[in-house]
């Protein structure tokens, strides 16, 4: 691309209205004297395909993916197979300098960004070390059990949340032989019992437990904040809001809850912010300020 002509931003949904990314990355492009457009597109499935390629015939530099998005533009860049092995918040041009091995999976100009889960597991990692905790145990608050069941295990390899728990190399109850014992299954198991809790609604949450990171995928807010406030938690406790749906009408009970516990919670407009202030160098390379991201994104929903 023509470094003279003005480089080109996309935001994708479906729909993509009342999302405040746009409002966001213009707010620090202006702080940042970043000569950059970004322009939001309300593009379903079938159009997905026909709409990568015009991005890429004009130029443009990358694109911030919608949660109500993601899983289209994965089938879109990769077979079915290949799309169960990576996940996809943003996009960015490929160049000629990527890894042989990128080029060979993905056909697509376009590159896939994963970043929000590690994003927000550094910042649930700095907050506990902030107090010098580790990580007694993780609980899951979302009615689709299977998707708390795949973010465990994925959260069982993060290396930056050191686990206090000793990990057990048995299911608990059962009597096994030190051959069996070792299964790799069976230890992965009975890790994911030692290391998280499930519950599908907030109302089922125990007034005492040993969980200090509480992680609220979906759901009443309002029940999973109030559960938090009334429970008996480890000294130094975060509760994050998971939630990707900007016109959840649920954005006043996460502010108090702000207010009330601080940094302890971390909201989805903490997250995005994040998020956004690490994708614009993949981007642009240049940096931006995060609570200039920050600030717009409650500026936008405040309205």
């Amino acid at each position: 691309m023509d470094d003279k002509i003005e480089p080109v931003i996309a935001v994708v949904g479906h729909p993509v209205a009342g999302n405040p990314t746009q409002f966001a990355l213009e707010s620090a492009f202006d702080q940042a004297n970043l000569d950059c457009r970004v322009l939001s597109f309300d593009l379903d499935e079938q159009q997905m395909p026909i709409a990568l390629a015009g991005m890429d015939a004009m130029g443009f530099r990358g694109a911030w993916i919608d949660a109500n998005c993601k899983a289209s533009i994965v089938r879109s860049l990769a077979s079915e197979e290949e799309s169960k092995s990576f996940a996809c918040d943003a996009l960015q041009r490929r160049s000629t300098q990527d890894s042989a091995k990128e080029i060979e999976v993905l056909s697509s100009p376009w590159l896939p960004i994963a970043i929000r889960q590690d994003v927000w597991g550094d910042m649930v990692a700095q907050q506990l070390a902030l107090g010098g905790f580790h990580v007694q145990q993780v609980m899951l608050v979302g009615e689709d059990s299977t998707q708390s069941r795949r973010l465990a295990h994925s959260l069982a390899e993060v290396k930056s949340w050191p686990f206090s728990v000793p990990v057990a190399t048995q299911v608990a109850g059962s009597q096994k032989s030190d051959s069996e014992s070792t299964d790799p299954e069976v230890a992965d198991e009975g890790m994911i019992r030692e290391r998280f809790v499930f519950v599908n609604r907030p109302e089922e949450i125990t007034r005492t437990t040993h969980a200090n990171i509480w992680l609220v995928l979906d759901g009443n807010a309002a029940d999973a904040i109030q559960a938090f406030h009334e429970s008996s938690t480890p000294p130094g406790t975060v509760l994050v809001d998971l939630s990707e749906d900007w016109s959840a009408n649920d954005m006043s009970e996460w502010e108090r809850c702000k207010m009330d516990v601080g940094s302890n919670c971390i909201t989805r407009w903490d997250i995005h912010a994040a998020c956004l202030a690490k994708v614009v160098p993949m981007w642009l390379g240049k940096e931006v300020r995060v609570d200039v991201l920050r600030d717009a994104i409650e500026e936008y929903l405040s309205v």
